[in-house]
């Protein structure tokens, strides 16, 4: 293992959010920076299933100093995102090295130290924009069952799943779209712990994001009434080609959750049960970041702690969290003012410790 490096900040993940927060880094005037990527940069994006479209349209899956292209659907595929990635981390000359995955992250007192196989990177401030959803979610429930799983992270084309009655369980954009994808070759049913709430893609003609934007939803605080809101009823789909479907038959939804599984059934909230032949979960990701062995950074459930993305520990921030300050934080659209708070963070207390002028700090063209 070669000897420790050091930087002043270290940012974790060259996703989207990564990305953003090392260019507005560098705006900030921070020059120490260096980016570490598990595999290559847009590797999480075609990690997901082959068909996967973004729900929200190319205007708004850009990040700051780089329009996304134009393209043959309103909104991206996984690939051109991945691709977008590329060329925005080559555009601005991001110092990202990718196969360099952090498989612990501590903190002695004087500094971050984080692990990796090609040898230890200490640094002043540490950035997680890994993505702390990472780790597939799977019920209780499917201990018990005796038929092919598989949750959506690992699934890639119908393909994957054997022939005959698939449930999918789920009520979010992942759900919809794979089992209206499935309900080609397969009879599907579609459990939901509710009702699924379906937003219209357009509104008269435009973009229901940019009627989000113009009534300022889309970038509402998360203490605001529409975001405790929108959180509290659960994620929306984009779209009504799932609904469409059921109404004509094509495939069944059930607004029940999935509690039991014995064998081949599936027992659901109501009572009732169903024969099914296989499952694709839908069921979205737990806590993924167990390698942030740094005390006071995790809760009892191992979730981030912080406060608009800044850690209890100082010199610890995240990055790309759900609602971290507001509705679309979560979102690609979103990454770009959280990135813009966060670099704002480092570089004044970098400033305050003599490691970038003060001048550098108060420059207003943050």
């Amino acid at each position: 293992m070669s000897a420790p490096s050091a930087t002043d900040v270290l940012v974790v993940g060259a996703g989207q959010a990564g990305l953003g927060t090392a260019y507005h880094l560098h705006r900030a005037g921070v020059r120490d920076v260096l980016v570490l990527e598990a595999g290559e940069v847009g590797q999480s994006w075609l990690d997901r299933w082959d068909s996967l479209q973004l729900f929200t349209p190319r205007r708004f899956s850009a990040l700051p100093g780089l329009r996304f292209p134009p393209g043959p659907t309103p909104t991206p595929s996984r690939d051109e995102m991945a691709g977008y990635l590329r060329d925005h981390a080559r555009r601005w000359g991001l110092p990202v090295r990718t196969g360099t995955p952090v498989t612990r992250l501590a903190h002695d007192g004087e500094g971050f130290c984080a692990e990796t196989p090609a040898g230890e990177v200490r640094a002043r401030h540490v950035v997680v924009a890994s993505g702390a959803f990472r780790r597939p979610h799977v019920p209780a429930a499917a201990r018990d069952l005796a038929v092919p799983q598989l949750h959506s992270a690992d699934y890639r084309t119908p393909d994957d799943v054997p022939p005959g009655p698939v449930l999918v369980v789920g009520g979010g954009n992942s759900a919809a779209q794979l089992a209206v994808e499935l309900s080609a070759t397969h009879d599907v049913t579609v459990a939901s712990a509710r009702e699924p709430r379906y937003l219209p893609a357009r509104v008269l003609g435009v973009s229901l994001f940019d009627w989000l934007l113009v009534t300022g939803v889309l970038n509402a605080d998360r203490d605001r009434w529409v975001t405790r809101r929108a959180r509290a009823r659960g994620d929306a789909i984009v779209g009504r080609e799932l609904d469409r479907l059921r109404r004509r038959g094509v495939l069944r939804v059930l607004p029940h959750r999935v509690v039991t599984g014995a064998g081949t059934r599936v027992g659901l909230s109501d009572g009732s049960t169903l024969e099914v032949a296989s499952v694709l979960w839908c069921t979205g990701f737990g806590p993924g970041v167990d390698w942030v062995d740094v005390p006071g950074a995790l809760d009892d459930d191992g979730a981030p702690r912080h406060d608009r993305g800044a850690a209890p520990v100082p010199g610890l921030h995240w990055m790309g969290l759900p609602f971290q300050t507001r509705l679309n934080s979560g979102l690609v659209d979103g990454v770009d003012r959280d990135a813009r708070r966060t670099a704002r963070r480092i570089a004044r207390a970098l400033a305050g410790s003599a490691a970038v002028s003060a001048e550098t700090a108060a420059d207003p063209g943050w």
